[in-house]
């Protein structure tokens, strides 16, 4: 798919977009050694191409997608070619992360690795809580452990979740923020949907208007938080200097966009460059999906920075030892796949996530082989 143009990404945000960094924000990267989680995915890359156009002294790149890792090293070879550049073929939840670390001696990480479609995800709980949450916890304690500063790429689904995604990228944010102390300040920065970004609605938006297809569209009254990966990644780099503590910062996205909104802008440049029409079609909301997206709640208090577009949220201490305890839980969910354990552990540990009947009945059906037979799934709810 062709990438969007800057007229193009404006035309259906329905706003300008901004060039963020200033050249004091990219002396401030110069000379810092910097490793990316999930480098090949469409933060983790655009991460990528701005750290290194700040002079890194070097750039760590982590992906366990070969083809994608590949592309990204090329690239950024290409592009930077006095960066000193290593790609790492790894998975975040696998062992092996502390040597990959000790080798890199990063001073700053971007963990952007995670697994983020939310209607494939709500069908796999088990790999969604490996990535998602043990391969965080394996990320920020290898930070720790090397003293580097740690920043979380998080999600506007982790704010009231409904879905396996946004639950368990609410609690990374948790077990993030239970391992700060006085040396070590981690960061969460959450922001909405990248536009563009791979699997993205506007991704399969124009595959079906190019297929002659009719547009699928879950809600035209949906409405979801956008901005450009540009726009997000300068943003999470200029939250990174801002920071001075642990703590969770909120990006100014702008105004939620109507879906239907962004089918008939989608629809009219398709047309522009000489593709036909084709009709919409509602095909309603799926499971995990909300019509409105949220950005803060669970007692958060956004508070003012001196960048107009960074909040940061202000929260009571998180119970740090429940945290580790649900961690443990989950880890002895996931080696016997256990599913309905894991959705379970979800569900305690992140109160207000409001679980999707087909997440239940999944993880119900994928635990059979656990031990035989199911329980309840109002028995496991309950308990």
């Amino acid at each position: 798919m062709t990438p969007l143009t800057d007229r193009e990404i404006e035309t259906i945000l329905g706003r300008p977009v901004c060039r963020l960094l200033s050249a004091a924000d990219r002396r401030a990267f110069a000379g810092r050694r910097v490793l990316i989680t999930g480098a090949a995915g469409s933060i983790g890359s655009q991460l990528a191409r701005q750290v290194a156009d700040c002079g890194p002294a070097c750039l760590t790149l982590v992906d366990h997608a070969e083809h994608g890792l590949f592309q990204i090293e090329r690239e950024i070879a290409a592009r930077a070619p006095g960066v000193p550049l290593d790609a790492v073929l790894a998975d975040v939840s696998h062992i092996g992360l502390r040597a990959i670390f000790r080798a890199a001696r990063p001073e700053v990480v971007y963990h952007a690795a995670a697994y983020k479609h939310v209607t494939m995800v709500e069908r796999a709980v088990c790999a969604a809580a490996r990535v998602n949450v043990l391969g965080t916890v394996a990320v920020v304690e290898a930070a720790r452990e090397t003293g580097a500063r740690f920043v979380l790429i998080s999600s506007d689904k982790a704010a009231r979740p409904h879905s396996v995604m946004g639950a368990t990228k609410r609690l990374a944010e948790l077990a993030v923020m239970a391992r700060a102390g006085r040396m070590f300040q981690p960061v969460v920065v959450r922001f909405g949907n990248v536009l563009g970004s791979s699997g993205s609605v506007l991704q399969v938006m124009r595959d079906a208007i190019r297929r002659g297809e009719p547009v699928p569209v879950t809600d035209p009254d949906a409405t979801r938080y956008f901005m450009s990966a540009g726009e997000a990644v300068s943003l999470v780099m200029k939250a990174t200097l801002l920071s001075r503590r642990a703590e969770t910062y909120w990006l100014d996205m702008g105004d939620p966009v109507r879906i239907g909104d962004i089918a008939a802008r989608v629809l009219a440049l398709e047309a522009e460059a000489g593709h036909p029409p084709t009709p919409i079609t509602v095909i309603g909301l799926r499971p995990g999906e909300k019509q409105r997206e949220d950005l803060t709640t669970q007692g958060l208090r956004m508070c003012r920075t001196r960048h107009r577009r960074i909040w940061v949220a202000r929260q009571a201490p998180g119970d740090a030892a429940r945290i580790r305890a649900a961690e443990a839980r989950l880890h002895e969910h996931l080696l016997v796949g256990d599913a309905l354990g894991a959705l379970h552990t979800l569900v305690s540990s992140v109160p207000e996530y409001a679980v999707s009947d087909q997440a239940w009945s999944l993880a119900v059906a994928q635990s059979l082989h656990v031990d035989g037979h199911a329980r309840p799934v109002a028995d496991r709810r309950a308990s």
